[in-house]
């Protein structure tokens, strides 16, 4: 056995020494010793994992092209790139002058003639590969036994989640599933068709439909992105040899993996002597810290296009997380593995579908996570049944949320064009929680698992108000007035539901109008809130679809404070609180009155009416 061990270790010694000199990397050029007419190449997949080299000839240096970065032009004459131009997907391939690196093919002009592309220097991006981040930035990723392990905090002292991505905290206002998107889009402006733009980064959708990929094509253009349809859904378990990123190889951040994907591909330019990377020569988002999971991907084929030529690729095998977005270049750690969500989706009601369960992991991330839990929602159900009549559905589903106990809610709806009307889905609390788990101003947290299913039960059982009434026009202060609500169903039969409405008695001599609503509708005054368990009762506090709720709409105003309501204040009382300095004003609203009753089946429609409230009580 000794004589074995001595006999190995001449190659383990020639090992180390190999991997040392590797790890050196390649010497850099300057952008001030880069001159027109010089040649070199570049490395990049065109096909499959390995690769290859394509020439490259200097135009010229075009300096400032970005704050305190030049950008160096170059030609391309390799026999894809002169057919191709610029390429999405090729962001990132390293580009070597006299054997040295000098950057990363990262620009070019839409519909240019000529194969010109734009190379960020190799400075500008090293420098963001030495550029720390915050220790509580990525809450959930897991440090690997790759380096030295660095201390990692959900929670920190002082945080305020205002911060992310500059958008407002949230405060309980309801949401729609694209708006964290919107909102961070709001401020992008989009280049001109003359300005050079980033090599536009394909967005591989595996297992989309085309309705729902043209959806989130529409949303996600806007950053850059050009979702495409490919594949990348469930696939084998890779070998491990796939599990090591290359300079000129192809890189992916999976945004969704599992039964189905969306990756961002591009490639990696330079793999450094610790655990980090630099890749694409552009940013994605231009996000900063962002925390999305990365892998690497297989090349099947360039396909040229007069408008946009790009690569068509997969993810081959998780590894790494993409830690900064920034101008020069994404940051990837292979050291650090993000944390995702799992989702699992089942579909009850249908008949034999092609399939009743999906399984997702879904990268964490404010902005990107509403968005994609949308479209994977909707995907599914899309894909599941194409029938184009009235669906009832019951969203039952539990969500949880780092540091609170699991949450659990039930949700009605109708879907009006079958089974892929997606405005019914937007509806559902579940984005909410998303905005609390994401938005709040009070801790750092995050979602850490959903559990949804879906029933559907095809046909219109829906009820429709179609009028109000009461015994009499003119009531008593202190009475309570029995509303007869009456509406419609689908097959035109009627139903008549009460709701006994008491008329306070500070209304006498008025005129009040009493509104019948379905709780879909109606918004509930909830006390400001301390802490996130006041967000989350907020999601719990809201009347049902299922429910007929009358509001009766008072001559008075409220406030609200910090844990609690104070309702139907006189006018002096409500000018001097108002008035009151403090951190914490109170925040007005008109005062209401409801009543509710559930009528076991998804409400549609309004009525309203209006009472006389007497001076007196007619009887004593």
């Amino acid at each position: 056995m000794r004589a074995r061990i001595l006999r190995v270790l001449p190659f383990a010694a020639f090992v180390l020494a190999a991997g040392a000199i590797a790890q050196q990397g390649p010497s850099t050029m300057p952008v001030d010793q880069v001159r027109p007419g010089m040649t070199g190449y570049g490395l990049t997949v065109f096909r499959g994992t390995e690769p290859e080299r394509f020439d490259v000839e200097v135009v010229d240096v075009l300096h400032g092209f970005r704050p305190d970065q030049d950008l160096i032009l170059i030609r391309t004459p390799h026999p894809t790139l002169e057919h191709a131009r610029a390429v999405g997907g090729m962001s990132g391939s390293p580009i070597y002058l006299e054997g040295k690196l000098v950057g990363a093919y990262a620009y070019g002009w839409p519909f240019g003639m000529d194969p010109i592309a734009g190379v960020t220097p190799i400075a500008n991006m090293t420098a963001e590969m030495d550029r720390p981040y915050r220790p509580d930035s990525f809450p959930g990723a897991r440090e690997l036994a790759l380096g030295p392990p660095r201390a990692r905090s959900a929670r920190s002292a002082g945080y305020d989640r205002r911060r992310l991505a500059g958008l407002p905290a949230y405060r309980g206002d309801r949401t729609d599933a694209f708006g964290p998107l919107r909102a961070h889009l709001a401020g992008r402006t989009p280049p001109a068709e003359g300005r050079m733009r980033p090599a536009a980064t394909p967005l591989m959708l595996g297992g989309f439909t085309d309705r729902v990929a043209a959806m989130l094509g529409d949303e996600m253009e806007a950053m850059g992105w050009v979702p495409l349809q490919g594949g990348g859904g469930r696939r084998a378990p890779q070998v491990d040899t796939e599990r090591r990123f290359v300079d000129g190889g192809a890189i992916g951040v999976q945004l969704v993996r599992g039964d189905i994907s969306a990756t961002a591909i591009g490639t990696v330019t330079h793999v450094g002597t610790g655990r980090r990377l630099v890749a694409f020569g552009h940013p994605m988002m231009n996000a900063g810290e962002l925390g999305l999971p990365t892998a690497t991907a297989r090349v099947l084929h360039i396909l040229a296009s007069t408008a946009r030529s790009f690569k068509i690729a997969e993810a081959t095998a998780p590894l790494g997380t993409l830690v900064h977005d920034r101008q020069a270049a994404i940051v990837v750690d292979t050291g650090l593995e993000a944390a995702t969500i799992p989702m699992r989706l089942k579909l009850n009601g249908l008949v034999q579908p092609p399939r009743d369960e999906w399984n997702v992991e879904l990268a964490s991330h404010r902005v990107l996570t509403p968005t994609l839990i949308f479209s994977t929602l909707a995907n599914a159900i899309e894909a599941s049944s194409s029938d184009k009549t009235d669906v009832m559905f019951t969203a039952r589903y539990t969500v949880t949320i780092d540091g609170l106990d699991p949450i659990t809610l039930e949700d009605h709806g109708y879907m009006g064009a079958g089974p892929g009307d997606l405005r019914a889905l937007s509806g559902l609390r579940l984005f909410d929680l998303m905005e609390i788990a994401y938005g709040n101003a009070f801790e750092p947290t995050r979602l850490t698992a959903i559990d949804l299913e879906l029933d559907l039960e095809f046909g219109d059982e829906t009820l429709t108000i179609v009028e109000a009434s009461v015994p009499t026009q003119e009531v008593d202060p202190g009475s309570t007035v029995e509303v007869r609500v009456r509406m419609r169903r689908y097959d035109e039969s009627e139903v008549v539901r009460v709701i006994p409405v008491r008329i306070p008695e500070r209304l006498a001599g008025e005129s009040v109008k009493i509104e019948l609503n379905p709780g879909s509708r109606v918004g509930v005054e909830h006390a400001v809130p301390r802490n996130l368990q006041d967000l989350v009762n907020r999601v719990y506090e809201s009347y049902d679809a299922t429910a007929v709720v009358a509001e009766l709409k008072m001559p008075s105003r409220g406030l609200r404070f910090p844990g609690h309501v104070v309702r139907s204040l006189p006018r002096g009382a409500l000018d001097a609180l108002t008035r009151q300095s403090g951190t914490e004003p109170g925040r007005p609203f008109v005062t209401q009155v409801r009543q509710s009753v559930d009528v076991g089946h998804v409400v549609q429609g309004s009525a309203d009416l209006t009472l006389d409230v007497r001076e007196r009580p007619r009887h004593r």
